[in-house]
């Protein structure tokens, strides 16, 4: 027995000597040919654009890239993504162990492969190709070569006019159990990629590349499979495939990572990944027609605001398509919040167009301006042209049939539900409606009293189009106890919002320095009361260290701006409108985020969508407001609340906020995004809403 225990304990201890040695020169060749992985000294093949944000413009005069478009990526600052600890430490460890195993393990496996590929087509066993990595540096990627030596270098299989002529026949076979991948375990030895990531994209796939930076799917390091690859691989179209590898960055932990992974050998064994030849075309044989029918819903969109304005409703849409449904929407001249044309669109400009899988048709809208005139007219000219392109021939879903339900995304006003009610008549089929601002209520915020005649009128209005809703969705518990107390509407549902996948803890987050900077970012008008925050800020004068942030603008931003001048705020400063893109660059500015809101029983039923984008960027609140967002603040423990326009006790409240120790300040936030994960995920959203919109058609 002792024999035994003496032997064994050579045999570890040799093997542990070896495990050791082979790792160290593993090592010292890793260091050694990583320069040349990453072309140090070919500063010609380095990325231009590394580093940098960028976005794809379509020219005619290009060359077409490899995802088949003419145009080219043009830079539009800098990208700001800072590892977490995760990423930086935890991952790189799994990714060394396990690379280092399977580059042992598998090494009987590389031989045979090679001898076959060698058999099969002589020529090189590795197959290398520039490709994109993280912060869209470029690396050389390896592969077991799978096609001809006649292959065009540098294209994407779905880009060759017939592939299957290029494959060879150890390559087909490696390519459907995706072998033809396990070279690039050096890849994520050396440093390159990881186990788990967004597929490395081609360096002239331009489109991909512009459409992950929406997500910050570049800023991360490539993947041997992701998120993507196992929801669809090289069936999915560009705008699906980078959606969903901004689903990954957001989720990036150990557990999603192991479900990645798992899922990943779920689906090389059951070989449904690859199709060649084509983004976007399922394979038809493999999804039987009434799967198709089951799933695949064709829906109606109606909304009076679209991309390029910053509402929700497109990220919405865009979801929808990457779940398999045909979206069309029918919306307005985009004109929001200004009140007037963006450039560029307008009578015959831009009216039909598909963005990210979502085809969109505008109808004619009056810009809003100022005024009570021009309000109405913008209302009643989006109710009445879009009624009148919903009954005409051209709204019709891609197989010439009706749509199968009717989504109503709810803004002011809610006469634009009046071409939901329309098509509904005419073809019988649901409306499901997402109510976010409650009608004749949202009139109250434009001065006008519940006694008044208009709001008389828009009451009658308001209960027939809510009464003739198959489905309400509110984004307030109390919007419920609101309908049925006034309408005797009972078909409500509580669905809160989300926000989209770029506010995020790690991106906007501020560095600790000598100033407490608050912020309010959103529309500016009377309903949001930023003339509280503005009128606090003076009372809070001789906090020199409070430095206040107004980002945005509406009808309400001149006679703002006007006060603060009047009041001579030196340390309140207006940034104006951005676009979503940009406002995690402004949210990493700010310690705590601002909310406000007029003192009114019924606009305090609202939870305002910026709430939501607040707690997932994981950022402290403070607030004067009343009703459900105070509820939400002080259930979240994630920041101080006062009764709505009571300067006083907001100044009070951002006293006892700048008091707190920075690591209390900090704590708020986690609370925040803890909250939010738990209560308002966009997963969560989207999955209620598919349900919902499921069954209504039931």
């Amino acid at each position: 027995m002792s024999i035994d225990k003496k032997r064994i304990g050579k045999i570890l201890k040799v093997t542990a000597i070896g495990t050791g040695v082979t790792f160290l020169g593993l090592n010292m060749i890793a260091k050694k040919k990583k320069g040349d992985s990453v072309f140090e000294k070919e500063k010609d093949q380095k990325n231009p654009f590394a580093g940098k944000k960028v976005v794809f413009v379509e020219d005619e005069s290009d060359e077409e890239n490899a995802d088949g478009v003419r145009g080219h990526l043009e830079a539009v600052g800098e990208t700001k993504k800072s590892k977490g600890i995760y990423d930086r430490y935890i991952k790189r460890a799994i990714d060394v162990v396990l690379s280092f195993g399977g580059l042992v393990v598998l090494s009987p496996i590389y031989a045979g492969i090679a001898i076959a590929i060698k058999i099969d087509d002589p020529g090189p066993v590795f197959f290398t190709q520039k490709r994109v990595g993280q912060n869209k540096e470029f690396f050389k990627i390896h592969k077991f070569r799978s096609m001809k030596m006649s292959t065009p270098h540098d294209v994407p299989t779905h880009m060759l006019g017939d592939p299957d002529q290029y494959i060879t026949r150890v390559g087909k076979f490696l390519r459907k159990h995706s072998l033809d991948e396990l070279p690039q375990i050096w890849d994520i030895f050396i440093g390159n990629m990881s186990v788990i990531g967004p597929r490395p994209a081609l360096w002239n796939q331009d489109v991909l590349i512009a459409e992950r930076e929406k997500y910050h799917a570049n800023d991360v390091k490539p993947g041997l499979t992701g998120w993507a690859q196992i929801n669809g691989r090289d069936e999915l179209e560009i705008p699906v495939k980078a959606k969903l590898d901004g689903e990954y960055v957001e989720k990036e932990s150990l557990l999603f990572d192991i479900k990645c992974f798992l899922g990943t050998i779920g689906k090389v064994a059951k070989d449904d990944s690859v199709v060649e030849g084509g983004t976007g075309e399922m394979s038809k044989q493999e999804i039987s027609e009434e799967t198709k029918e089951n799933e695949k819903k064709k829906i109606l969109v109606i909304c009076q605001y679209y991309k390029p304005e910053p509402f929700r409703i497109s990220d919405i849409c865009e979801e929808l398509v990457c779940r398999g449904h045909e979206v069309h929407v029918v919306t307005g001249y985009p004109n929001y919040p200004e009140g007037v044309l963006y450039e560029g669109y307008g009578k015959g400009k831009h009216i039909d167009e598909v963005i990210n899988g979502v085809k969109v048709h505008r109808c004619y809208t009056v810009p809003r301006q100022t005024g009570i005139a021009k309000r109405l007219l913008n209302y009643y000219s989006y109710a009445i042209s879009s009624t009148k392109y919903v009954l005409s021939k051209k709204c019709v879903a891609s197989d010439g049939k009706a749509f199968d339900v009717v989504y109503c995304n709810q803004l002011s006003p809610v006469m634009m539900a009046h071409a939901a009610i329309a098509y509904k008549k005419k073809y019988k089929v649901p409306v499901v409606m997402y109510c976010l601002d409650l009608w004749p209520e949202s009139l109250i915020a434009g001065n006008i009293s519940r006694n008044s005649v208009v709001y008389k009128y828009f009451d009658k209005v308001s209960k027939r189009i809510y009464k003739n809703m198959d489905k309400i969705l509110v984004t307030s518990e109390m919007f419920q106890e609101y309908f049925e107390s006034k309408f005797a509407i009972k078909n409500t549902y509580y669905l809160p919002q989300y926000a989209e996948a770029l506010f995020n803890p790690e991106i906007c987050y501020k560095k600790p320095n000598e100033f407490i900077d608050l912020m309010f970012a959103g529309n500016i008008g009377i309903a949001q009361s930023v003339e509280t925050i503005i009128r606090t800020a003076a009372k809070c004068k001789d906090m020199k260290q409070v430095r206040w942030h107004i980002v945005g603008n509406g009808s309400d931003f001149d006679r703002c701006q006007n006060l603060a001048e009047e009041l001579k705020l030196g340390n309140l400063i207006f940034h104006g409108r951005k676009n979503i893109d940009e406002m995690p660059q402004y949210y990493s500015m700010a310690d705590a985020m601002l909310v406000t809101m007029q003192k009114d029983e019924v606009l305090s039923l609202t939870l305002p969508g910026k709430v939501q984008s607040y707690m997932a960027a994981g950022k402290s609140i403070i607030g004067a407001i009343d009703g459900e967002t105070r509820k939400v603040v002080e259930n979240a423990k994630c920041g101080f609340v006062s009764n709505a326009e009571d300067i006083n006790d907001l100044a009070n409240q951002v006293k006892r906020f700048v008091s707190l120790k920075s690591e209390e300040r900090e704590n708020l936030g986690v609370n925040a995004r803890e909250y939010y994960n738990k209560y308002f995920s966009k997963e969560t959203f989207m999955d209620y809403l598919e349900r919902a919109i499921k069954d209504s058609i039931k």
